[in-house]
């Protein structure tokens, strides 16, 4: 009889939460379509996927082992960790004010004293495809290390024919999982923890002790190499930094998933900040050992036997076998990182696009209103998914046509992701005292750890820009990062100028409680046709 009386406690006081989760849903102006089942454990499962630092660190290693060496891998790992934590930090802050898919974006209009709408288009655009690069990004390290498994195991050679094809599988299959496992998004999170964590000690482990020659502490920690073009030790210094730049991003995951998570004003501020710091100590581990277990520097560094650094390390430190088996532990490592991305990705299309569906002047947005829409029996946007996922295709078949096209596509991910980032965190500090914190806040330091942050972004979109061969204007090493980042910046200005200024209103309160709860009832009594109408078509 206790445990029943205690289960059935459990159950009400659970139900009184999802209630006042809705009730600080509706403050914000958004009807519950979304299915609310995440735990904060689980919410944070989905950005740790995406950091994936298995995953990062395997294929930036080799960036690093050439910018920096050793010495810089290890401590600018440490100094990038720091600073980016300060970065989701500042993040959580204001994601814990205002719980909801939007996100960046929708921080960016409630934080603008002035032209709140064009905040939020910028933040918007820039979130969004720097969401898609991500998951390009993510398909394209998955594809790599399955052709280079293969490539062990003496099934085909290495293609840029069978990288593509792997790479479209991976992000269809996994389409296909976000699309219609709903209940598997939070399991999959979780399961990623465990794997990334177990793997990731288990590959130091073996690091440590499986190899008979291991480097000098002066090697592995005090080395440095400059392998670049350049002849000054502090440019190569400065680029071995985007080691970690490029691996810590996606984090913002957790405020994309809010409308999924139970109490998110909590759960997701400290899921960012608990995923960057998990994430930065098996980082330090890794990269600690993998500099120690090096075997022949200038051969792995060239990934002469499976076209990988690390691969090679592996293989030559713990052996063929159990090296084989590491790196399918990468592989799926980067397949949670695809689903985690395509997860987060479709969260802020469907977000975005219920905003972007009617006008101020009444005209409705066909293609917003469908992207916005929520299928009845999954609670999931599906067509934001799949636009996630067609992004993602698109830029993947690049490589056919041009490796250079397709890494000037992706290199909008870094870049565009970190400029997201620090708008919503500098409004948040011109607003001064005017914010409202959330139950979740950095009291004192607020000021102190923002400022931090948006002095880091900065500094590191200087640093993604930055040429890394000389001379520069070559056509196949040609430094694409910053004439994509004005092509992309030139064309949401040119939109807005030409049009959006004039519809484009930001984020908008869907209607009263009674409407916005009048909207979640579809979701009981619709069942044909399979979608629920959009937010603000049900509303209108």
């Amino acid at each position: 009889m206790a445990d029943e009386a205690n289960r059935i406690d459990t159950t009400q006081a659970a139900l009184a939460g999802d209630a006042a989760d809705t009730d600080e849903l509706h403050r914000l102006g958004y009807p519950q379509l979304l299915s609310r089942g995440l735990t904060g454990f689980r919410n944070m499962g989905v950005a740790f996927s995406i950091i994936c630092v298995i995953g990062g660190v395997s294929i930036m290693y080799s960036t690093g082992m050439n910018d920096g060496g050793p010495a810089d891998l290890f401590w600018g790992w440490i100094l990038v960790s720091g600073l980016i934590l300060a970065l989701g930090a500042a993040m959580a802050e204001v994601c814990s004010s205002y719980p909801t898919s939007g996100g960046l974006y929708y921080w960016s209009a409630k934080l603008a004293k002035r032209n709140a709408p064009a905040w939020a288009w910028f933040t918007g655009w820039f979130n969004v495809l720097g969401q898609i690069a991500g998951t390009a990004g993510a398909s394209y390290g998955a594809a790599f290390f399955i052709v280079s498994f293969g490539v062990l195991e003496g099934w085909w050679s290495y293609t840029t024919d069978h990288v593509v094809l792997a790479y479209l599988i991976a992000t269809v299959v996994l389409g296909l999982v976000v699309t219609f496992g709903r209940k598997l998004v939070g399991i999959i999170g979780a399961v990623s923890v465990w794997w990334h964590t177990l793997f990731a000690l288990v590959m130091i482990g073996a690091l440590i002790f499986a190899p008979s020659h291991h480097q000098s502490a002066g090697q592995a920690l005090t080395h440095f190499v400059n392998g670049t073009t350049f002849h000054w030790p502090i440019y190569a210094a400065l680029l071995g930094l985007l080691v970690g730049a490029e691996t810590f991003t996606g984090y913002d995951a957790c405020a994309h998933l809010t409308e999924e998570t139970r109490q998110p004003g909590l759960a997701a501020p400290r899921g960012m900040v608990r995923a960057i710091a998990i994430a930065a100590v098996l980082g330090t581990l890794l990269i600690g050992s993998l500099n120690f277990a090096v075997q022949n520097y200038q051969r792995e560094a060239a990934g002469t036997k499976t076209g990988n650094a690390v691969s090679d390390i592996l293989v030559d430190a713990v052996g063929l076998g159990f090296g084989k088996v590491l790196v399918a532990a990468i592989v799926i490592a980067l397949l949670f990182c695809i689903n985690g991305n395509l997860t987060s990705n479709s969260r802020m299309i469907y977000a975005f696009s219920r905003d972007f569906a009617r006008a101020d002047d009444g005209r409705t947005h066909p293609v917003s209103r469908k992207l916005s829409e929520v299928h009845t029996a999954s609670r999931v946007p599906r067509y934001a998914v799949w636009v996630a996922v067609l992004g993602a295709c698109l830029l993947g078949v690049l490589n056919l046509w041009s490796t250079v096209a397709f890494n000037a596509a992706i290199t909008i991910n870094v870049i565009g992701l970190y400029t997201a980032y620090a708008i919503p965190v500098f409004l948040r500090l011109r607003r001064g005292e005017e914010f409202q914190r959330g139950p979740w806040h950095l009291g004192r330091w607020s000021n102190l750890v923002g400022w931090t942050a948006v002095v880091w972004v900065v500094a590191a979109d200087i640093l993604f820009v930055l040429p890394a061969t000389n001379p520069v204007f070559a056509s196949a090493t040609f430094p694409y990062t910053l004439p994509v980042f004005v092509v992309v910046i030139g064309g949401a200005a040119l939109w807005w100028q030409l049009s959006a200024k004039n519809w484009f209103a930001g984020p908008r309160s869907l209607g009263t409680p009674e409407q916005l709860a009048a909207i979640e009832q579809q979701l009981v009594t619709v069942r044909e046709p399979s979608t629920v109408a959009s937010p603000e078509a049900a509303a209108g």
